[in-house]
């Protein structure tokens, strides 16, 4: 009795990547790579020395016979990996290659992940990992927007800015039209002039409120009307011949009306600083390297958002959140194989948005349900396999996602 569902699921949907690898790998490390990539995404949270007992347990089996899945074959896997990086990067160059054209939207941004270990030298303490007492690595990732999947990553030292690593990362990858979208935290003003003066990063960057550049430049008297698919909003463009940057500015009426009856609650009310601050309520205003229509750069930053969403997925579904290797070459390759994951874990995703699933069902419910759908056989060559009996739910399920 093998569990099949969740496998069958995984492997529908991550089987270019076996295509992909091969093209780097030969065909024995393909095997391996891929088969502990579909067992960490398919068995959540599973340690290396599981993954063995999961595999015998499991269709992978089948699929991919006589795969090196026991502890040591897979301390082995990920030193050797890690070692041979240049195979790494021409995988992700791969990637860039099948998926990137001057069409494709592009966001990249970072992520930190706890990395406690005493001789892995990526380890570092970040800002946040000083105040939770925990060194962190900090990871790059180039998003396609539209596919909803990452397309390439890199590794850097926890306690480095996240614009040196995006533009360290720039040098390595060639990401037309990639955007960096950063958010208020990140070191801009430092870094700007370092990172994007030859304007071979693109980048989108909200400012700060008490920022003197949109009234220096009459943004507020120049906004009209540009239309969302939520909604109406207040908008202006203009660039400062000065730095040549463009910015961006746009007012939200219902942000802005609610703002205003917060401060109107406030015991130290000041009717001049009122006055003052009344303009720009339900404003944010967003600098830029490059020209761009008001309505795009308003929909980047909310795209953005779709980024957060496959790192959270990346440190809760797959339970990757901490790294557990004790070496650099270790830590590299099992954060390749993570990334590997992380893609077949984002394509069941958006399968399940297709499909209106999630109206029903949460994520890890439906891969619940296909975990526990096994294929049983008596036959003693294993030629012939039959399917355990499921409930009509389940059944509708596994059809409605190609199992």
């Amino acid at each position: 009795m093998l569990r099949y569902g969740n496998i069958c699921l995984f492997d529908n949907v991550g089987h270019s990547l076996y295509q992909t690898l091969n093209k780097v790998y030969d065909a024995k490390d393909v095997k391996n790579i891929y088969t502990v990539a579909l067992l960490r995404t398919a068995f959540p949270n599973i340690k290396d020395y599981q993954i063995k007992d999961k595999y015998e347990k499991s269709w992978a089996s089948i699929l991919y016979p006589n795969a090196a899945v026991s502890k040591n074959s897979i301390s082995s896997l990920l030193i050797n990996l890690g070692k041979s990086y240049d195979l790494i990067h021409k995988f992700m160059e791969e990637r860039i290659n099948e998926m990137v054209s001057e069409s494709t939207k592009i966001l990249i941004d970072g992520m930190l992940k706890n990395d406690n270990s005493k001789i892995d030298s990526f380890a570092g303490f970040s800002y946040k990992g000083r105040i939770k007492g925990t060194k962190d690595i900090s990871i790059i990732c180039a998003l396609d927007v539209e596919k909803r999947e990452p397309i390439c990553i890199k590794l850097f030292k926890g306690n480095l800015p996240d614009f040196s690593n995006i533009y360290e990362f720039f040098d390595e990858f060639e990401l037309p039209n990639g955007l960096a979208i950063g958010d208020k935290a990140f070191p801009f003003e430092k870094l700007k002039n370092k990172a994007f003066k030859d304007k071979k990063i693109g980048f989108i960057h909200p400012i700060k409120r008490s920022s003197k550049k949109p009234i220096e430049l009459s943004m507020y008297d120049k906004m009209s009307v540009i239309k969302t698919v939520d909604k109406n909003l207040l908008a202006s463009k203009d660039r400062d011949d000065e730095t040549g940057y463009y910015y961006y500015l746009f007012k939200d009426l219902d942000k802005a009306s609610l703002e205003e009856k917060d401060y109107l609650k406030k015991k130290d009310f000041d009717i001049n600083k009122y006055n003052n601050l009344k303009v720009k309520f339900g404003t944010i205003c967003f600098v830029s390297n490059a020209g761009l229509d008001l309505i795009d750069v308003f929909n980047y930053y909310k795209l953005r958002w779709e980024i957060e969403i496959v790192f959270k997925m990346y440190k809760d579904i797959l339970s990757l959140n901490t790294t557990r290797e004790n070496d650099n070459y270790s830590t590299i390759g099992s954060e390749f194989i993570n990334f590997l994951s992380t893609i077949m874990t984002c394509r069941v995703k958006n399968k399940i948005e297709e499909k209106w699933l999630f109206k029903k069902h949460t994520y890890n419910d439906i891969i619940d349900r296909m975990t526990d759908i096994i294929k049983y056989t008596t036959d003693t060559t294993k030629a012939n396999w039959k399917l355990c009996n499921i409930s009509k739910e389940d059944s509708e399920l596994a059809m409605a996602l190609g199992v």
